[in-house]
């Protein structure tokens, strides 16, 4: 066996030593750049060197992670500038004039890596103008500072080298308090950038950018307060270094808190399996791991599709045309197995891509539930097919009952009441009083017929249902029941299958009121939702009604289930009885 190597150790991989590269350069830079003043400081520069080398190991410890690279690119940026910043320190040459513009892109780059976190671009038109605005305030008010003044009023040496274009005491003051104001505006803009975001990122974002804004607004007061010491009054070189050093230790922190929390990223990512084993508990189903994946990932909307019998079939087992998921604002992941054959599709909100190896580490953890519920997934997508089968069937039923109906009315009734006309005129016709007697006794056997096919038409199925609608039809019924019937039927019109299931339905809950319950008054009552439609029979009878195999009641519900809707059953003994039938809303409902 290969001796494991003893460094160097595994904690310190490729992008660590980056990350401690770019901290120790920074710290060199930094050194080097403040020396001057570092050596009448020993303290500031232990903090400062901390502070600087700390920043960019942050940053580059951000940068190399999948979340806010571009944010931690920033971050290191930003702590390079802050080490030129100390370049005043040598108070000589163009050495301080590097300096104040380095400590404009220290705060913008600050700004702007705060703003591509953690989609890794600016999001949206305001962010872009804030971007735009913060260079012009921070570099073209630095500008205009210079342009303004002479060095000694920026507290550094006269003969530095610096771009006086027209220097003016008074104009200077004014320059420098437009520019703490629009200084403060741009760190107000920022912090209400971030605060309008929360509402529209993930729960996982959420969590995470919360700290975020809260640093930024302390980091930021805090800064501007330290840089208004500076402004319309005296200074010297060491106060100018005193406001860097705040301002640094104030900057310090952000850069601190990104990295907790990408490191509570990469914690969420260790412990998914954990939670999600936590999760599933026995029996597991299609549902719940649907709802342990929403709820390790903080997801209300996700759904899963699991892959049965070449395609794909939703958590209640029906089948999605083509490949499911896809639309605007969301991310469809695919689940494979071990041997690269489609096993699930989950569908997440879209801000879910930028936490992929979280996402990932979901899934895999619960591969084996996956493996396991899809099995149930197609025993149910054949229940579903079976039940497609029988909905298509009571329409195709719904539609014969219709046709056979109207041909009864239109050719047999037609034709018998025609032979009834001419047995009539026979009679008046007729001579002879037995021949007579004869057409009147067939005359009246064949209105009895007559009267008994109409009778079956309307069992069939009854025109004024076809004609009129449901509301109309049930109040022939109620009016034939025998008890008082309280109709609340709304007038509006369903589709075929759908009047004819609750016809029929509605027929029989009222005939076992009547016949076995023994009511002596009758509530019925339908009423159209968005998501269904539900009606109400309800009784003063006796009670302790019950579907029974091959009863009324039972047929009830067998017709009901027919279309994917179901039938509640209340009757207490002595109390009456409640029957609650609910149907999906179809279409043209």
């Amino acid at each position: 066996m290969r001796p494991v190597p003893s460094w160097p150790p595994l904690w310190l991989g490729a992008r660590v030593r980056r990350a401690l590269a770019a901290g120790t350069a920074a710290a060199a830079a930094a050194l080097a750049c403040g020396w001057p003043h570092w050596r009448g400081h020993p303290a500031e520069a232990a903090v400062t060197l901390a502070c600087c080398g700390g920043f960019a190991v942050a940053g580059g410890l951000f940068a190399a992670g999948r979340l806010g690279r571009r944010t931690g690119a920033a971050f290191v940026v930003a702590a390079g500038a802050w080490a030129v910043t100390w370049s005043a320190a040598w108070n000589t040459g163009a050495a301080p004039l590097v300096s104040v513009f380095a400590q404009s892109v220290f705060f913008l780059a600050i700004g702007v890596g705060v703003l591509l976190y953690p989609g890794a671009r600016l999001e949206g038109a305001v962010a872009r103008l804030w971007t735009a605005a913060a260079v012009m305030i921070m570099v073209g008010g630095q500008v205009l500072l210079c342009a303004f003044s002479r060095p000694r009023w920026n507290g550094f040496a006269g003969t530095v080298a610096w771009p006086a274009v027209r220097p003016d005491r008074e104009l200077f003051e004014s320059v420098q308090r437009g520019l703490a104001a629009a200084m403060a505006a741009l760190a107000g803009a920022l912090v209400v950038i971030l605060v309008a975001r929360l509402p529209r990122t993930g729960r996982l974002d959420r969590a995470l950018m919360v700290p975020v804004a809260l640093t930024v607004t302390v980091g930021v007061t805090g800064a501007l307060a330290v840089q208004g010491t500076l402004f319309g009054t005296a200074v010297d070189l060491d106060d100018v270094l005193d406001v860097y050093l705040a301002q640094g230790i104030f900057a310090t922190v952000l850069p601190l808190v990104f990295l907790g929390t990408a490191l509570r990223a990469r914690f969420a990512e260790l412990t998914v399996a954990e939670r999600m084993q936590r999760l599933l508990t026995d029996p597991v189903s299609v549902a719940k791991v649907r709802d342990a994946l929403r709820a390790v990932l903080r997801d209300g909307t996700l759904d899963l599709w699991l892959w049965a019998d070449g395609g794909y079939v939703d958590v209640a087992g029906r089948r999605t045309p083509g490949a499911p998921g896809g639309e605007p604002g969301r991310w469809r992941h695919e689940v494979r197995t071990s041997g690269g054959e489609p096993l699930a599709t989950v569908d997440v909100a879209v801000a879910l891509r930028d936490h992929e190896p979280l996402v990932e580490a979901a899934l895999i953890a619960g591969g084996r539930a996956l493996e396991t519920v899809r099995l149930q997934a197609a025993a149910q997508a054949a229940l579903e097919r079976a039940r497609d089968a029988q909905e298509r069937l009571v329409r195709v039923q719904a539609a014969e009952r219709e046709r056979l109906a109207a041909d009864l009315k239109r050719s047999a009734q037609q034709r018998l009441r025609a032979l009834e006309e001419m047995l009539a005129l026979l009679e008046d016709a007729a001579a002879d009083p037995r021949a007579r007697e004869q057409a009147r006794t067939c005359r009246r056997e064949l209105a009895e017929a007559v009267a008994e096919l109409d009778d079956l038409a309307r069992g069939v199925h009854p025109a004024i249902l076809a004609d009129a609608g449901l509301a109309p039809a049930m109040e022939l019924v109620a009016a034939r029941a025998g008890v008082p019937v309280r109709l609340d039927l709304p007038a509006a019109r369903f589709p075929p299958e759908i009047e004819s299931t609750l016809y029929f339905a509605l027929c029989e809950a009222l005939t076992n009121a009547v016949k076995h319950a023994q009511a002596g008054s009758i509530e019925l009552t339908v009423r159209p939702g968005p998501d269904g439609i539900v009606a109400e029979v309800r009784d003063d009878g006796v009670g302790g009604a019950g579907p029974v195999p091959r009863g009324g009641l039972a047929g009830l519900t067998d017709r009901v289930r027919a279309l994917r809707g179901h039938v509640a059953i209340e009757s207490p003994p002595g109390e009456g009885t409640r029957i609650l039938i609910t149907l999906p809303a179809g279409e043209g409902a």
